[in-house]
């Protein structure tokens, strides 16, 4: 199990420069991938996202790559567009020459004009070998991170689906309670107002009260979602969405027990459940 929120930070040293890399990670519905880098590493971007894409499958990733080369390092090669200088000076001398001007255009202004200074990027191939390395290291202390995170919050689920089918025994144990209060509620009723029923029709509203409380469907469900809850968080993979789609379930069979609740044990016992499973619900968010 990994979650989706961490962060991780690496560092290497080149004979041209450092490279740094940090990511960050915070949960999303699908995977959502940023990468903010140096131009001369483009090329190299989509190698980048390949890899993240094989090694992760939800969260919001931010991925800043930033290069700090040494003071004697250039990736810019500059040259001189000689053909467009020499147009330049021409047309300088034949102004000067036709209209007796004084022709006082110094250096610094022929370098001025657009295109007449060149830029050519150096070779960065040593540089993007270097990117690779860092990235691939970066990615992998950010799943260290991510694994340990996850290892807690599996810790925290197990010990909440336990929570969850204690709560589930306890409020089937009140059932028989329920029960007989319920008929005991109706026959002291009976007899307060003094009136004679007849025992067939007696029991069939009693069935009838009984089984518009009855909780024995939502509380079978609830074991399953439990025993399915156990199994999924085993897995060896990606099981956020699966486990969303449980909480779901859980939370909709606690709001019908709650709702059908005969007895103030009963009730007391479905906020803790509700409780639980919100708790639970909130783990979830975070997981990959």
């Amino acid at each position: 199990m990994q979650s989706m929120t961490a962060f991780a930070a690496h560092t290497v040293e080149h004979h041209l420069g450092k490279l740094t890399c940090e990511i960050r990670s915070v949960n999303q519905r699908f995977l959502d991938l940023t990468i903010k880098c140096p131009d001369f590493l483009r090329s190299a971007e989509s190698h980048f996202r390949k890899r993240f894409n094989q090694l992760l499958s939800r969260g919001k990733v931010t991925v800043f790559i930033k290069f700090f080369p040494h003071d004697n390092t250039s990736l810019t090669q500059l040259g001189v567009n000689k053909a467009l200088l020499k147009q330049l000076l021409g047309h300088a001398q034949a102004m000067a020459d036709e209209f007796d001007l004084q022709q006082n255009m110094g250096t610094s202004q022929f370098m001025n004009w657009p295109e007449v200074i060149t830029q050519q990027p150096t070779d960065a191939s040593e540089l993007h070998q270097a990117a690779i390395q860092l990235v691939n290291e970066s990615i992998a202390q950010l799943l260290d991170s991510r694994s340990r995170e996850g290892a807690a919050m599996l810790a925290v689920l197990q010990d909440k689906a336990q929570v969850i089918a204690d709560l589930t025994q306890e409020i089937r144990s009140h059932a028989p309670v329920i029960n007989q209060t319920l008929e005991q509620k109706f026959r002291d009723k009976l007899a307060e107002i003094d009136i004679e029923v007849n025992p067939e029709r007696f029991e069939q509203e009693l069935a009838l009260q009984l089984q518009k409380i009855d909780i024995t469907e939502e509380l079978d469900r609830l074991d399953a979602h439990v025993a399915e809850l156990n199994r999924i968080l085993d897995l060896n993979e990606p099981v956020g969405r699966r486990l969303d789609f449980l909480v779901q379930e859980l939370n909709r069979e606690s709001n019908t027990i709650g709702s059908k609740s005969a007895s103030i044990k009963t009730t007391n016992a479905s906020i803790d459940l509700k409780v639980a499973i919100e708790q639970m619900r909130e783990q979830i968010q975070n997981i990959e």
